[in-house]
């Protein structure tokens, strides 16, 4: 009798793993390839493959800063054309696309240029001080919905180091994925996503070389966050307001 009960137990936790596979499948976000995009590898060695899967034969091994044009998207492999014409399938994490706020890309914008683009938009200044690493903004007319913003960057070289994009909500369990799915139309699909919408903290990742996206939320405030960082620019400007 006990036999039969642990054997009709493990036969419902397949069942329900079943069936949760099958609603991630059919419920996970699609987005368009975007046809003709050019790509960087982002890692020393790229390794370009012949289906969009890790244990495909390898068509190519391409070195860091390699381009490549999209062609097509399966989740988070991409079909690529490489310089030669030969078709290949690289996995997202592996490239980079400059990742552009104001119509400046992150990972080579300083603070003069930024401040300059800023101005030029919907967002309002709040505070600019040149001794400060952190400018403050109001990009309420720029984002619906947002409410804050915060740009960094190195004291030492004034490179931009980290933006972060406050949507302040109260018990808007939703507002975190809605916040989310609007960087995944921009970026792709996020290569991690942590926590349940329902309760408790969420994060959303996507990595682009040395540039990290993240949406997360804490709990029981449902605030939702944007963040656009360099990581090891961002280290470096933590560093040098570290007391001596």
């Amino acid at each position: 009798m006990k036999g039969m009960i642990k054997q009709t137990l493990r036969l419902k936790k397949r069942v329900v793993s079943s069936l949760f596979t099958l609603f991630f499948l059919f419920t996970a976000p699609l987005v368009n390839a975007a046809e003709g995009d050019i790509w960087q590898v982002s890692v020393p060695v790229g390794n370009a493959r012949a289906l969009p899967q890790t244990s495909a034969d390898l068509v190519s091994q391409l070195p860091k800063g390699t381009s490549v044009t999209e062609m097509a998207r399966e989740g988070i492999w991409l079909q690529v054309q490489l310089a030669d014409g030969t078709m290949a399938w690289m996995h997202q994490v592996t490239l980079s696309q400059s990742i552009e706020l104001f119509g400046l890309a992150l990972d080579s914008a300083n603070r003069t240029a930024m401040r300059k683009a800023i101005r030029s938009s919907e967002v309002k200044v709040v505070r600019e001080v040149d001794t400060y690493p952190y400018d403050l903004y109001d990009p309420s007319e720029w984002k619906k919905g947002a409410t804050e913003m915060t740009l960094g960057y190195t004291l030492k070289d004034q490179l931009f180091a980290v933006a972060e994009i406050t949507y302040r909500s109260e018990k808007d369990t939703e507002q975190v994925r809605q916040v989310a799915e609007g960087v995944r139309k921009e970026l792709g699909p996020w290569q991690r996503v942590l926590g349940r919408r329902a309760e408790g903290p969420v994060e959303f990742e996507w990595q682009r070389g040395d540039l990290r996206i993240l949406v997360h939320r804490g709990w029981p405030d449902t605030t939702t966050y944007v963040v656009y960082e360099v990581t090891n620019r961002l280290n470096e400007m933590q560093a040098e307001l570290q007391p001596r």
